[in-house]
């Protein structure tokens, strides 16, 4: 529950700075803390990779790194076709358009900041990751990169619409929280039936593509690869079956 804990706790952190200060980050020293959350990113996800993929022989690794790959193949087309992605990229849609309005002069209508910064905050992938690694193996890097994203967002978003995105906390941290919960009830059965690697290679490739959307490289979409993290455990608990 650590990284649900530091995640909500700079939503928190930056809704009150936004509140009780004239804190503002210049465009520069943005631009310089999205460059080394990108790094930061692209650097767990590798190191996720690795670790999740380097245990056994050889033969073991390129085993589970075939499995891996072709996860997320399948799981890029399960995703689509239950358009995970075009759900996620319609709440951006909706939060951009609220965004736009109250920045151009609009009227602020009550629960817009609750509502906006609520779903910009869950429906990111990164959560998504960080939470499941954060129960499968306490590992709170993916939540903590999220955490400096979401607590200058609060920061912004404060600054538009008040207090109320100060609550948004509350929905994160329940969501992070389930999702935490659940890896954790699932890592010792993983772990027996020797699938945990390739869930963890799953996810820190997963963490790579993010950091592929940080540095604006390319847009992935990277909703719709989620369901690799559940098609990998299949396929390599099929292919022990098989072999």
């Amino acid at each position: 529950m650590i990284g649900t804990l530091i995640n909500t706790g700079a939503i928190v952190l930056g809704a009150l700075l936004g509140l009780t200060t004239k804190l503002d980050v210049a465009v520069g020293r943005q631009q310089q803390i999205k460059v080394l959350l990108g790094v930061a990113t692209a650097f767990f996800g590798l190191k996720l990779l690795w670790t999740g993929l380097a245990t056994g022989t050889a033969k073991h690794f390129f085993h589970q790194f075939g499995i891996v790959l072709l996860a997320m193949i399948l799981g890029s087309l399960l995703g689509r076709l239950c358009r995970i992605q075009a759900l996620m990229n319609r709440i951006g849609q909706s939060a951009k358009l609220k965004l736009e309005r109250v920045a151009g002069g609009g009227a602020k209508v009550p629960g817009d900041g609750f509502m906006t910064a609520s779903l910009l905050f869950c429906a990111a992938p990164l959560g998504i990751v960080g939470a499941l690694e954060d129960g499968l193996s306490r590992n709170v890097a993916p939540l903590a990169i999220k955490a400096v994203m979401d607590g200058l967002a609060a920061l912004s978003f404060t600054r538009m619409f008040g207090w109320p995105v100060l609550l948004s906390a509350v929905p994160l941290g329940t969501l992070l929280c389930a999702l935490t919960i659940l890896g954790a009830v699932l890592e010792p059965w993983l772990g027996r039936q020797e699938l945990i690697g390739v869930v963890h290679a799953s996810a820190g490739l997963l963490l790579t593509y993010v950091s592929l959307v940080i540095f604006e490289v390319k847009r992935v979409e990277i909703g719709n690869y989620l369901p690799a993290l559940v098609v990998a455990p299949a396929l390599m608990k099929l292919s022990q079956m098989i072999f």
